[in-house]
């Protein structure tokens, strides 16, 4: 049976390492962005996304993949998906302008016998009143991590369907490509497959919510989140793979973003929308976990004081500062002296007021006072030597534990953790 060729019509982080998913299944592929540049520089085997595996990805199939800017190739496919990452605003709002430009203008050039496969992060409503031939028109859900998105892409656990018919024909050229996943495929209508989107995200946020109010609960009682965790993942109705881990709150913009978009959902049909504004509270109380900690008067801060961070972006294998923890830490600490590392944080337009380093060391080297703002592996092979010879302070801050193994207030630190007493 011929294999239809597939075309992603919107190439940021989304479109992709989906586009190169389907490659890996051996797929004709076409990769179309409206930006002449980013295409020149993929015919180069060139992207901006931090990702494992992608440039293996890349190489290994762009035989299979054309990138243009010219949208007469998608008559070429049988398959197309829209596939452009949605932005949001800094309150999570989402802006579909971009992903509709792509909608219509790609409806002119689509094959009449083709199927238009929704792919970005839209409410529900929304792929119902696009003006295709429902039976050729389908919405998938998207569950991609940053950092594990290739992956994820590639072997999906599960492929979500929005379609209106409840069904797939299993001949169909859309069939022959949700089989090459070899998962399970469900298929749901249009509004139920985009909640679905949302759902697994709310979800997420309600551990990552629970596990901050218990974790904060532990601060004040003298109990320790990072003893509680392990049990927790011992029970098979929570798993090992819970979102239990403690945070500063939600950051990236797609957690705040479905969040947002229920919240607007429940108001608008008078549903109780209590706990979703609990949620959000509980985030941004999180988000000012480590700006409250340096308003401590105990912790005598000078204004001459050297800060040290460690990590940029909102979590690690990421290049994203999206809604990042430490961007907000930056701008509202007033010291002069500011020393920050990350391995690969974007900072393309962005104005801070910091000196970056190129490695850990010369961040820690007479640093007053330590921060650890993102989990990144390399932040696990800091010594307590290293800690001692190199610093000038005796005050780290590590919201996430990194360092707790070391046991930092044994040597002289003041250690803060999320989780353990303060």
């Amino acid at each position: 049976m011929k294999k239809p060729t597939v075309g992603f019509v919107g190439l940021s982080h989304l479109g992709i390492c989906s586009l190169l998913s389907v490659a890996s299944k051996n797929f004709k592929v076409y990769g179309l962005d409206n930006n002449i540049e980013k295409i020149d520089l993929l015919k180069k085997k060139i992207t901006n996304i931090k990702e494992k595996n992608l440039d293996k990805y890349l190489n290994k199939y762009f035989k299979n993949i054309t990138f243009t800017s010219n949208y007469n190739n998608l008559s070429n496919c049988n398959i197309i998906y829209i596939s452009q990452d949605v932005t949001t605003d800094s309150l999570g709002n989402s802006k579909l302008i971009n992903v509709t430009k792509y909608i219509n203008k790609a409806l002119k050039f689509l094959n009449k016998n083709a199927c238009l496969v929704i792919l970005c992060q839209v409410p529900p409503g929304f792929t119902r009143k696009i003006k295709w031939p429902q039976r050729q028109l389908f919405y998938q859900v998207e569950t991609l991590i940053f950092g594990n998105s290739i992956k994820r892409a590639s072997f999906p656990e599960r492929i979500i369907i929005g379609t209106h018919s409840l069904a797939l024909n299993k001949k169909s050229n859309f069939s022959i490509l949700l089989n090459s996943f070899k998962c399970p495929i469900i298929p749901m209508s249009y509004e139920s497959a985009e909640l679905s989107k949302i759902s697994i995200n709310m979800l997420l946020i309600a551990n990552v919510t629970t596990a901050n109010i218990l974790s904060e609960l532990c601060e004040k009682i003298g109990a320790n989140w990072s003893q509680i965790v392990p049990a927790l993942r011992l029970d098979k109705r929570i798993g090992k793979y819970a979102y239990i881990n403690t945070g500063l709150g939600l950051s990236g913009g797609n957690l705040e973003r479905d969040l947002t978009s229920l919240s607007k959902l429940v108001i608008k049909k008078s549903s109780s929308s209590k706990v979703i504004n609990a949620f959000m509270h509980n985030s941004e109380i999180n988000k000012k976990w480590v700006i409250d900690l340096f308003k401590e008067k105990s912790l005598k801060l000078k204004k001459n004081s050297k800060i040290g961070i460690l990590g940029l972006t909102y979590k690690e294998n990421t290049h994203s500062i999206k809604n990042s923890p430490s961007i907000d830490l930056i701008n509202k600490i007033s010291f002069k002296k500011i020393y920050c590392y990350d391995p690969c944080a974007d900072l393309k337009g962005i104005f801070l007021n910091i000196n970056r380093c190129d490695n850990v060391k010369s961040v820690i080297e007479d640093t007053d006072i330590l921060v650890l703002m993102t989990k990144w592996k390399e932040f696990d092979n800091i010594t307590i030597d290293m800690l001692i010879l190199l610093m000038k302070g005796k005050i780290i801050i590590d919201p996430f534990g990194i360092l707790r193994d070391l046991k930092l207030n044994n040597f002289g630190f003041k250690y803060f953790a999320k989780g353990t007493k303060i």
